[in-house]
């Protein structure tokens, strides 16, 4: 039977070692050529491609373009276009990080899109489920006096503050006195360790010099107020953002859990 001997023709030539070779090499050239066909997809001018940059110029320039300005956009969108190809071949996307961090940012765009705008029960429920996110910080009031140069004697600079003397100071762009003042406005003026020394200070009395990254100061804490929850009125913006970045988030993490199943992610 013909189709006998074909089916017996074939197992024999598959039993050959060389076939399967010459099949897998195959298979790869093939794989080569629709790629390349995807890369090598031509440039082209289309009349959409040049009205969009006749009202770009018209909204720059405020005229019509002449058929030397049309020539020069043409020469540009090709040579642009010629060089955003040939940077790809080079993989430079990969190699800047600026441009990684576009392509990256337009990946969350594309997978998250716009989030809807929230009704307003959901921002409540937000707020209501992240107390936390929402409470303010201890505020601090007090007053200090600057020395720009570390002073020679400070322990006797000190008593003389506490006796309710006077001592002289150098000026510090803020000035002197600091009411309710956050601990994140604290620290992003005088550093982390003026915080914690402000936080173990005795009330009405001078403690220091204190040094920060402008010099030393001498300081006196006056009033402290504990942290206290900002209600939902006051941080409504803030509730809504933050509930817009959480729906984001959840996209992108999904999308981020199916990436994963199709690259492989070594974590040394």
């Amino acid at each position: 039977m013909p189709g006998q001997a074909v089916r017996k023709a074939c197992r024999k030539a598959l039993r050959d070692p060389l076939v399967p070779f010459l099949m897998a090499g195959a298979a790869l050239f093939a794989g080569y050529l629709a790629l390349e066909s995807t890369r090598r997809e031509p440039i082209r001018y289309t009349p959409e491609a040049e009205a969009a940059m006749v009202e770009d110029f018209r909204t720059l320039t405020g005229r019509q373009p002449t058929a030397e300005d049309r020539a020069r956009m043409k020469k540009d969108f090709i040579t642009r276009e010629l060089l955003f190809r040939d940077a790809l071949d080079r993989n430079l996307h990969m190699t800047s990080p600026e441009a990684r961090e576009v392509l990256i940012d337009k990946e969350r765009f594309l997978i998250a899109g716009a989030p809807a705008e929230p009704r307003e029960a959901d921002l409540v429920d937000f707020y209501a489920e992240n107390l936390a996110r929402y409470q303010g910080e201890p505020r601090t009031t007090f007053s200090q006096l600057f020395l720009s140069e570390k002073p020679q004697d400070p322990a006797a600079l000190l008593k003389t503050l506490n006796l309710g003397g006077t001592i002289r100071s150098d000026e510090f762009w803020l000035g002197r006195s600091f009411p309710g003042y956050g601990d994140s406005m604290v620290r992003g003026i005088f550093g982390q360790d003026f915080v914690t020394a402000l936080k173990a200070a005795p009330q009405d009395r001078w403690i220091g010099p204190l040094q920060s990254a402008r010099g030393w100061h001498f300081v006196r804490v006056e009033n402290r107020e504990a942290a206290r929850r900002r209600s939902y009125a006051m941080v409504r913006d803030q509730v809504r953002q933050d509930f817009m970045n959480a729906q984001t988030s959840t996209a992108i993490d999904g999308a981020v859990a199916r990436l994963k199943e199709k690259y492989d992610v070594v974590e040394d």
